[in-house]
């Protein structure tokens, strides 16, 4: 469906309208201000619903919108507790909704996996009424690759207080007599607290990011943290500068 102008108008509107008031939203739920949090992702959301509900192969999209938009009613109301579980699945299902938009764009259905997973997780609440899976925040997988410890983020969002804690475990089971490399060639976005972990981290090692969007760059110099982490255009340029060196 790339190509198509109708579609190309709309997630030109997604990035740059609604995909700022989404951040804005998560970052208010990260930082505990719920109904707020709330209040401002209702808005994008509710449109997002009605347009793609409107546009020929985006209705999976519309219903996907639909159910994540009941679910932070739920938690809205109080019907369902405000506990860190129910605020990261809330997180997370907000963050699917832009790749499940994003895998009809490029691949005419949703592709993955994930996805379904977190719907999974949310129909069981609307429907069911049970308590709250725990969401995955597992999403940092580490190696050491050439004598580096690199950290890849699977995640595309990487704002909650849990993501950032197993980014923190992470860098400190590495080797710290070893480089670090943080791939970030997966995230689409980071909070400045999730930043300001990893310039702590790099003000006492030797650490470079990898491939930050330029979402993730712009929060990176807005607080200043680009003086104290370096950046590589992407993982393979980064190796690549080390060779030159050796």
């Amino acid at each position: 469906m790339s190509g198509d102008p109708m579609v190309e108008e709309f997630f030109g509107e997604l990035n740059d309208k609604y995909y700022p008031q989404i951040l804005e939203g998560l970052e208010l739920l990260d930082s505990g201000e719920l109904q707020q949090g709330i209040e401002v992702l209702a808005r994008p959301l509710h449109t997002i619903k009605g347009v793609t509900g409107f546009m020929s192969g985006f209705e999976e999209g519309s219903r996907y919108t639909h159910r994540v938009e009941d679910y932070l009613k739920k938690l809205q109301s109080g019907d369902l507790a405000a506990d860190d579980d129910s605020v990261l699945l809330a997180s997370r299902a907000v963050n699917m909704v832009f790749a499940v938009l994003e895998q009809i764009r490029e691949d005419g259905a949703v592709s993955s996996q994930e996805p379904g997973e977190v719907l999974a997780l949310v129909e069981d609440i609307l429907t069911q009424g049970g308590p709250v899976v725990e969401a995955c925040t597992e999403c940092v997988e580490s190696a050491v690759v050439d004598g580096v410890n690199v950290l890849t983020i699977r995640t595309a969002r990487l704002h909650l207080v849990a993501q950032r804690q197993s980014l923190a475990e992470a860098l400190a089971a590495a080797d710290p007599a070893l480089p670090f490399l943080l791939d970030l060639g997966q995230v689409a976005t980071m909070n400045s607290a999730a930043w300001a972990e990893v310039a702590a981290w790099a003000s006492d090692h030797d650490l470079t990011a990898a491939g930050p969007s330029p979402e993730c760059r712009a929060v990176l110099c807005a607080w200043g943290f680009d003086a104290a982490v370096p950046l590589a255009e992407n993982r393979e340029q980064y190796f690549r500068s080390r060779e030159a060196k050796a």
